[in-house]
């Protein structure tokens, strides 16, 4: 029979907080430096303004398919 060893402990790692303390204060920022940057203020293109040329092809593309399946059927349908 097999003696039991026992199980060997993982290794513990003490985690680091990754929030401040409460008692630490923020470091200084130099004086000529901005607390945030302001984004640009011009109006985001709009998403009419956009190509769709494609999808009105494609559609055309589905009903063409659609049509030529739905006579394949009806005429299948009428030679049985």
């Amino acid at each position: 029979m097999s003696s039991r060893r026992p199980r060997r402990q993982r290794r513990r790692r003490e985690r680091a907080s990754t929030l401040p303390r409460p008692g630490q204060t923020a470091a200084p920022r130099p004086a000529g430096e901005t607390a945030a940057r302001i984004p640009d203020q011009t109006r985001p293109e709009h998403h009419v303004a956009t190509d769709y040329g494609y999808v009105r092809r494609d559609l055309v593309v589905v009903g063409a398919v659609s049509a030529i399946t739905l006579a394949f059927v009806i005429a299948a349908a009428f030679i049985a």
